[in-house]
């Protein structure tokens, strides 16, 4: 009776000892799934610092003038980080992300404009300007965009995509000078802004992955 009840404290220890490997075994097993997750989401949102810094420690240093670093990093930042998909993306993914921005904005802003143009009681200088600049401008923008620059990126030809997304930073900034150089409020200031810096991100991207 007593070998019975010492060998049956010994099998109920040797299941606890089972249970205790396994529970071990499984912890370290999480632990490392987690800090293997974390290196790697530590790992691309360090790729957005290095991709929106104006010195890279990372890339190759960019041929891209800034004009307000400080703005730059924190528009080029945000804008990405809020982007669906950029928390996994490498620099590749992050160039067509950042095009995909610049693309919804230049439409989002041509539909503005002909919501501007329409609109009764406008000041007609405010008027023909946004119909003769503006509007010419951002609908060739969208169709470079929409038709040329996203298949130019994908089959890796930068340079072509790095002229197009060119002409439309330059539209934006054509746009916005119109209506300072005749003293006028531009109606389009923030919509102008962001296609310019979602352009110096597009450009900025496309520069480090052609080096």
């Amino acid at each position: 009776m007593g070998i019975q009840k010492v060998m049956a404290e010994e099998e109920e220890l040797e299941r606890r000892v089972d249970f205790s490997s396994i529970f071990v075994s499984l912890f370290i097993s999480l632990f490392v799934i987690m800090m293997i997750s974390f290196a790697v989401y530590c790992l691309f949102i360090t790729l957005i610092d290095e991709t929106c810094k104006k010195d890279s420690v990372f890339l190759p240093p960019s041929n891209v003038p800034i004009e307000d670093d400080r703005y730059f990093y924190s528009f080029c930042k945000s804008s990405l980080k809020a982007a669906p998909g950029s928390d996994h993306a490498g620099l590749r993914e992050l160039g067509l992300i950042a095009i995909r921005l610049l693309q919804d904005n230049t439409t989002d802003t041509l539909g503005y404009i002909r919501q501007l143009i329409g609109k009764k009681g406008l000041d007609p200088s405010v008027k023909r300007l946004l119909e003769n600049v503006c509007l010419v401008l951002y609908s060739a923008g969208v169709r470079k965009l929409t038709d040329e620059v996203i298949e130019e990126y994908k089959a890796k030809k930068f340079l072509k995509a790095l002229i197009h997304v060119s002409t439309v930073l330059t539209s934006s900034t054509t746009c916005e000078d119109s209506f300072r150089q005749v003293g006028l409020v531009s109606p389009l200031t923030k919509q102008n802004n962001d296609t310019k810096w979602l352009s110096l991100i597009s450009l900025r991207i496309m520069d480090f992955l052609q080096k």
